[in-house]
């Protein structure tokens, strides 16, 4: 502020040294007269035009402000001119707007510095010429195209200082608009000029076309207002999609908001609970956020909580004399100038409240259509506020997911690890349990023994193929199992598998048989190991859950889309699994009937196995079948294979049979 009054100062000095010359040396030049008291009317109505008219800058608009300037140059001796610019221009300023005070001051001396330079300008070009001559003019319109371009430069001055930046906007305004106007009502003012000299009985048809003047400039200037306001809410709202972080969002409400509405503060009121607030602004162009109690104070913006806008006017404002400049940086419980407040919509369950105060040097007071605006800018803030909350709280969940997943992650490897420790520990002992029994097998035993020995074999032999599974699941889920690729007999393994089968398909009375396809290669590449897990795995499951017929094992070539591989089927007669057991029957620990009171035992570990190393081995494994009708496993491993096809024992007709 103390720069603007500088500022003020200077204008007022310059138009002083300007204009004093004259009056000195004709002291009567300056004395009122009829032509000057028609004419201080006429620029305090020029003025009242400038105030009402709603332009995007107020102060510097484009405006008839020309017409009394042209007829006052034409007319007035320059300090007549002087004097009736400065005196009718304030008057319209007191009266129209209220005004007082520091923006008082500073629009009298600008127009005082208006007008000095002007009728410098005029008068220097005239030369005594005739005002209504080609060169009276030409001097018309450089005079008022300085003043134009001196209210520009000083009020883009006054804005720069009082918003710490330097405002080009207005500056180019008046450039690219402001000449333009001040060009067409120059010719209108001349016009007017021409008729008082010519025919005096026409210019009440001149008031009809300043009329429509009038409402096109109005009409004008309200479509450009709305349209810029417009594009700043669209700027606006694309700024708020692209923010990354709910503290950016905010800033950027608080920020746009005090441009949009040409505020000096802007403030985003978070309500924590009925007594604490949480406050957000702007401070040196850095947001700063601060924790409020209320403590039961009023403030008047809490009234916007009721859902409408809320308009503050200090008692400052018309009819009273300006409230003084605060002693100290102003605040959210401040009591402003002037401001304006509005709850923001769709802030979910926390209650927002969008403030802004005092509006920058050159602006009016908040109006009608400004209340309008600044309630669909608190709508769009209200919805870019809870969509940064739903981000954040997204980023918060997802933030607390990995974390989920890291712990769960650490103590699946924790529990693979303890498996591995154990079943390895466990095993050792076990062995030699089983070896004891053995040896004990060869002794002198009675036939109580002799029964209470076979079930100690039989219990450590199931005890020694679940730690021998256990060890397995966990090597593979920790992922230290490792492939052993090389070349091995196909047939010779399936035989092999078939074979070591057979008692125990004989004690059962089943029949297992197999076959093998043309076309199916002998030898192939592969790990020989896990694929015999696997398929012994799939064959002693299918001789448990069949109580009558038999077991086929059946091993043919594939191609699909390219790949070529070995299918391995292994179908059963046995009492079959429910389609929907199906999709989960290969999970771990998962067993068709997990009851305590199941007729077949087991831990649900074998099929998860086969289905891990087959997706190690790059292969495939499902199963198909209904209950009481059988089951069918089919088993395809991408075994590289040699050109040369199956040897005779491969021939489909060769099975092994046991009965």
């Amino acid at each position: 502020m103390k720069l603007i009054w500088l500022l003020t100062v200077a204008m007022a000095g310059v138009a002083a040294l300007i204009a004093l010359p004259g009056v000195l040396a004709e002291p009567g030049a300056a004395v009122p007269d009829l032509t000057w008291l028609a004419l201080v009317p006429l620029f305090a109505l020029a003025e009242v035009v400038v105030v009402h008219l709603p332009t995007q800058r107020n102060a510097h608009g484009h405006t008839l402000r020309e017409i009394p300037a042209v007829l006052g140059l034409t007319f007035l001796m320059p300090q007549q001119y002087v004097t009736a610019y400065v005196l009718g221009a304030v008057v319209g300023l007191v009266v129209a707007a209220r005004m007082r005070g520091a923006k008082l001051a500073f629009n009298t001396a600008l127009f005082a510095l208006e007008a000095a330079l002007g009728a410098l300008a005029y008068h220097a070009i005239l030369q005594g010429a005739d005002p209504l001559s080609l060169t009276g003019w030409m001097a018309v319109l450089v005079a008022v195209l300085l003043t134009d371009l001196i209210s520009a430069a000083a009020v883009t001055t006054a804005i720069s200082l009082t918003e710490r930046a330097f405002d080009g906007e207005v500056l180019h305004e008046a450039l690219r608009w402001g000449s333009a106007a001040a060009f067409i009502n120059t010719c209108v003012a001349l016009l007017v000029a021409t008729l008082v000299l010519v025919q005096p009985s026409a210019l009440p048809l001149l008031g009809v076309v300043v009329v429509l003047l009038v409402i096109g400039y109005r009409h004008y200037i309200s479509l450009f207002r709305g349209h810029a306001r417009t594009q700043l809410l669209y700027r606006f709202v694309d700024r708020t999609s692209s923010a990354g972080s709910p503290e950016e969002i905010v800033e950027i409400v608080v920020r746009e908001a005090a441009a949009l509405m040409h505020a000096e503060r802007a403030y985003l009121v978070e309500f924590l609970d009925d007594h604490r607030v949480r406050c957000s602004s702007l401070v040196h162009d850095t947001l700063r956020t601060e924790s409020l109690d209320l403590g039961g104070q009023s403030a008047w913006w809490l009234r916007s909580l009721d859902g409408d806008v809320v308009r503050h006017e200090s008692p400052g404002r018309p009819g009273h004399r300006e409230a003084p400049a605060p002693a100290q940086e102003p605040t959210l419980m401040s009591v402003p100038r002037e401001g304006l407040a509005a709850s923001l919509r769709g802030g979910g369950s926390t209650r927002y409240v969008l403030v802004v105060c005092d509006r920058t040097f050159e602006k009016e007071s908040f109006g009608s259509e400004d209340v309008q605006v600044f309630e669909a800018l608190a709508a769009h803030a209200g919805v870019a506020v809870e969509r940064a909350r739903s981000v954040g709280d997204l980023e918060a969940l997802a933030e607390q997911l990995e974390s989920a997943r890291d712990a769960a992650l650490a103590a699946s490897n924790a529990k693979s690890m303890f498996l591995a420790n154990m079943s390895h520990e466990i095993r050792t002992p076990l062995t030699t349990v089983l070896a004891a029994s053995e040896l004990l097998e060869d002794t002198e035993l009675d036939e109580l023994q002799g029964k209470l020995l076979e079930r100690l074999q039989l219990s450590g032999g199931l005890l020694l193929s679940l730690v021998e599974s256990l060890l397995d699941f966990s090597r593979i889920e920790s992922g230290h199992t490792t492939l052993h690729e090389a070349e091995f007999d196909l047939p010779a393994m399936v035989r092999d598998i078939v074979d070591a089968s057979l008692p125990r398909a004989r004690r059962q009375g089943l029949v297992l048989e197999w076959a093998m396809e043309p076309g199916t290669p002998r030898l192939v590449t592969g790990d020989r190991t896990r694929v015999v897990q696997v398929l012994n795995n799939l064959v002693d499951n299918a001789l448990k859950f069949t109580p009558h017929g038999g077991v086929r094992v059946d091993v043919r070539p594939y191609c699909d889309d390219g790949d070529r591989g070995v299918q391995l089927v292994v179908a059963d007669t046995g009492i079959g699994i429910d389609q929907d057991d199906q999709a989960t029957i290969f999970e771990a620990f998962r067993q068709v009937d997990g009851s305590s009171t199941r007729q077949y035992a087991g831990t649900g570990l074998g099929l998860a196995i086969c289905k891990q190393l087959a997706e190690l081995m790059g292969g495939t494994i499902s199963v198909s079948g209904a209950p009481g009708e059988g089951s069918t496993f089919t088993l395809r491993l991408p075994l590289t294979a040699d050109p040369a096809p199956a040897a005779a024992d491969s021939d489909p007709s060769r099975q092994v049979a046991a009965h």
